[in-house]
C-alpha cells in the first residue's frame, strides 16, 4: 500500500500544472428609481446564464472581422462571435491573467472562449489565449534509439509517436526506493509505463509530439 501511494504521489506531482486564475467584477449599483426593475433584469439575467454560459476551447483557425473560428480537439468547429464593447480578451500568464486586445489575437494560438453556446456558434463575453498540453499515460511499444523517439500506446488503444528531445525532462522511479531521480533516454524500455507531458501547436501530424516531461515507471515494477 505503502509503495501505491508512494506512486501516485510521484505522478500527482509530475503532472501538476498550473491553474488559470479568473477573476469576477461586480457591477455599479443602480439607481433608486431602477433598482426593482433592475433587479428583475438581473435575476432573469443570472438563470439564464447559469443555463447557458459556458466555454469551449481550441485552436484558432480563421479570424475575420468580428468572428473567429475554432477547431476542438475531437474535430469539432465553433464559430465564435465576437462584441466590440462587451467581449474582453486575456492571455494566460502563470496563475494569472493580462488583458490583451482582438488585434493580439493570431491562427494557431489556443483559445478558450466562454459565453452563451447556440449549437456551434459561441456569444463570447470572454476570449482566453493559453497554451495547450497533451497529458497522457501508456505504454512504451517501440523504442527507436537512432532518432530517439519512442511509441506509446495508451489504456484507451491510442498510439502516440514522441520526439525526446534535448530539453525534454526525464525522469523515473526507482523501483526499490521508490524515488523520483534523473534519467536518460537509455532507461527506457520496451513495456515500460511512460506518464508523458506534450506541447500541442494544433500542427502535428499523426499524433506526433515533442515531450515536455516524461516520468518512466520501469515495467520490472509490476514484476515484484
Amino acid at each position: 500500500m505503502k509503495k501505491i501511494f508512494t506512486i501516485i504521489l510521484s505522478i500527482i506531482i509530475f503532472l501538476t500544472t498550473v491553474g488559470v486564475a479568473y477573476s469576477q467584477t461586480q457591477p455599479a449599483s443602480p439607481s433608486a428609481g431602477e433598482e426593482a426593475f433592475k433587479d428583475k433584469v438581473a435575476s432573469a439575467a443570472a438563470q439564464y446564464y447559469s443555463n447557458n454560459d459556458k466555454a469551449v476551447s481550441g485552436f484558432i483557425t480563421d479570424i475575420s472581422g468580428n468572428t473567429i473560428t475554432i477547431n476542438t480537439s475531437n474535430d469539432q468547429k465553433y464559430e465564435i462571435k465576437l462584441d466590440d464593447i462587451l467581449t474582453k480578451y486575456y492571455r494566460v500568464v502563470g496563475n494569472g491573467r493580462k488583458e490583451i486586445k482582438l488585434s493580439d489575437l493570431k491562427k494557431g494560438d489556443y483559445a478558450i472562449a466562454a459565453g452563451v453556446i447556440n449549437d456551434k456558434s459561441v456569444s463570447a463575453n470572454f476570449i482566453y489565449i493559453d497554451e495547450a498540453f497533451l497529458v497522457r499515460i501508456g505504454k512504451v511499444s517501440q523504442v527507436n534509439s537512432d532518432n530517439y523517439t519512442l511509441t506509446v500506446v495508451t489504456t484507451d488503444k491510442d498510439t502516440y509517436t514522441l520526439n525526446i528531445e534535448t530539453t525534454t525532462k526525464q525522469q523515473i522511479i526507482n523501483i526499490k526506493t521508490l524515488e523520483v531521480e534523473k534519467a536518460g533516454f537509455s532507461k527506457i524500455k520496451v513495456g515500460d509505463t511512460i506518464h508523458f507531458v506534450a506541447k500541442q501547436s494544433g500542427q502535428e501530424t499523426n499524433n506526433t509530439y515533442s515531450a515536455l516531461k516524461i516520468l518512466i515507471l520501469p515495467q520490472e515494477y509490476f514484476m515484484q
